[in-house]
């Protein structure tokens, strides 16, 4: 069986019974999320443990700004209400900040955001369980009680599937751990980073166990163009401070008062990849730069990153990171613009992991500079390929996606697939993590008012939802890789019986990979093959990490003289 069916065969096995597909595979034809009259704004789109699909937004009611929220199966199917639940119509400020949606292990929804309901900026978070459960209380919990400008917070979900919470209030930045039922784990104030400057604009990244890190920017001057410099720090399960001094990831300066959330992500270490633009040769055109940080916070690459371009005459903004742990691959895709910002492209690079340039020092042209507005909004990735996403049009945008192999060269027919070819404008585009085979993108559109939109997109760059009725055939008294007990409670046994002609005159060191529904890897049992004609592997039912998992089905894959060989299991609670 060939590596390229691993998707399909997850697919297979945890969508085996029947749905109507929902998710259009018309790109004129989009799911409207929310119709309701009045202004939506902002959506986040996150993938849940079990495939389903969270669409939090704001909806203008009546004059206020209020939250909801909508839960979707993985055809597209909606579970609550038309225009999902209400979260939130606390009073809210006239223009709005950047706010935060995760999803727990528990597969509930974890939100973060500010309003003014005591007359004060403070931030709240909420808990939504799959049946629409208030967890955290009607009210949610607050997090914040001052008259600070308590802005834009973020949430990362913990390997002991704790809330972390972070924000800026005014000078410092605060940080707060929530407990699954709602116990403020840090002190009513929770922690803050603080100093002589100014330090904002905080991001949580977790780790192992139970801890964090968190970028934030250390800011000194004027406020509208401070000198600002990006540092990292690690945080125990109690909060402490583990790097002494903090990671100075960049004291280059020349990132502006409007480059606030940078690109973040995991290197399967408990370390992270950051990128980001700046302008720290005063030369006016911005540059991207990427950084690796282990989980020491040991800065990898060169002091304060490796730029991903030398063009000096173009500029180059906006670095969505995607980082491929089987080739151990980092790429690196941004907005290339020339000099007057009238024309517009994506160009991309491709990091080893000494921090390496591999494509051209200028970058590789994936797409070249035109009039048309292109604007690059999220990235993906399976283990083989990256997939892009950005907006293109002048005054009315379609939404685009494109699939680009190790090489950079397109993988999908027609080379890039339109998700929305609605002529209108949109606006706060995102697109969640890779569920089973496929992704989901949200976003504004201004089609009939502004309304909240989404779209699927498959690995194979086809719309909508492929359903499949039939699971695949396992006879249990044949099969090559077998597991007991199935279902299971703490640990179940993997049992490979290999065939003659799989029999070697030697052992082969080899390994057993644990994927969860989402097709992400949690887990890698190694054994030794040899001549007996079956071997056999127990899994605890941990991660990586030495963590539980949750209780949900997964997908066991060998490996052995060049065949591969899958086996579903149920872990139960």
């Amino acid at each position: 069986m060939k590596k390229s069916l691993f998707f399909t065969v997850l697919c297979c096995i945890v969508f085996s019974f029947s749905l109507h597909a929902e998710w259009s595979s018309n790109p004129s034809v989009n799911t409207g999320v929310c119709t309701l009259p009045g202004e939506d704004a902002i959506p986040k789109v996150v993938a849940g443990p079990s495939g389903d699909i969270y669409v939090g937004y704001f909806a203008n009611e009546e004059g206020n700004y209020n939250v909801r929220l909508q839960r979707y199966d993985a055809a597209g199917n909606a579970l609550w209400a038309s225009n999902g639940i209400l979260v939130s119509d606390n009073t809210a400020m006239t223009w709005l900040t950047d706010w935060d949606m995760t999803v727990d292990h528990d597969n509930s929804a974890i939100l973060t955001f500010q309003d003014i309901r005591d007359g004060n900026n403070n931030v709240y978070a909420y808990r939504i369980s799959p049946e629409g459960t208030f967890v955290w209380g009607a009210n949610g919990l607050q997090l914040s009680n001052s008259t600070a400008f308590d802005a834009a917070p973020k949430v990362a979900v913990t390997s002991s599937n704790n809330a972390v919470v972070v924000w800026s209030s005014d000078d410092v930045a605060r940080l707060q751990k929530i407990s699954p039922e709602g116990t403020l784990l840090w002190g009513a104030t929770g922690i803050e980073i603080s100093g002589t400057n100014s330090y904002t604009w905080p991001q949580p990244i977790a780790v192992e166990n139970d801890m964090v890190i968190v970028k934030y920017f250390e800011d000194s001057g004027v406020p509208w163009a401070p000198t600002r410099y990006i540092y990292a720090q690690k945080y125990d399960a109690n909060g402490n401070a583990l790097w002494a001094p903090p990671c100075a990831i960049s004291t280059a300066g020349g990132i502006s008062a409007w480059t606030q959330d940078l690109a973040i992500i995991p290197d399967g270490n408990f370390g992270f990849f950051i990128g980001w633009h700046d302008d720290r040769d005063s030369n006016m055109n911005a540059d991207v730069y990427v950084q690796h940080v282990n989980s020491s916070g040991t800065c990898l690459f060169l002091n304060f990153g490796v730029p991903a371009s030398t063009n000096t005459g173009n500029e180059h903004y906006y670095p969505f990171l995607a980082y491929l742990e089987n080739t151990q691959m980092l790429y690196v895709y941004w907005n290339e613009m020339d000099a007057d910002q009238n024309n517009r492209g994506i160009y991309g690079q491709k990091f080893n992991m000494t921090g390496t340039r591999l494509w051209e020092d200028s970058g590789r042209m994936i797409l070249p500079l035109t009039l048309t507005d292109i604007y690059p909004f999220g990235i993906g990735h399976t283990d083989t390929f990256v997939s892009v996403y950005y907006t293109e049009g002048l005054v009315d945008d379609h939404v685009k996606a494109m699939a680009l192999d190790s090489n950079g060269d397109f993988l999908w027919p027609g080379n890039s697939v339109t998700m929305c070819s609605v002529n209108s404008s949109k606006v706060h585009p995102v697109v969640s993590t890779l569920t089973g085979s496929q992704w989901i993108a949200g976003w504004e559109d201004e089609r009939s008012g502004r309304d909240i939109y989404a779209q699927n997109i498959n690995t194979d760059g086809t719309l909508g939802y492929i359903p499949v009725s039939v699971e695949p055939e396992y006879d249990a008294s044949n099969a090559l890789l077998t597991a007991a007990p199935n279902p299971f409670l703490s640990s179940t046994t993997l049992k490979f019986n290999k065939t003659t002609r799989l029999l070697s005159d030697t052992p082969q060191q080899t390994e057993i990979k644990i994927y969860n529904i989402k097709g992400q890897l949690i887990r890698k049992l190694p054994f030794t093959s040899s001549t007996h004609l079956s071997v056999e592997v127990t899994w605890d039912g941990k991660d990586e990490n030495g963590n539980e998992v949750v209780q949900g089905i997964y997908l066991f894959k060998a490996s052995i003289s060049n065949e591969e060989f899958f086996q579903k299991v149920v872990k139960i609670q």
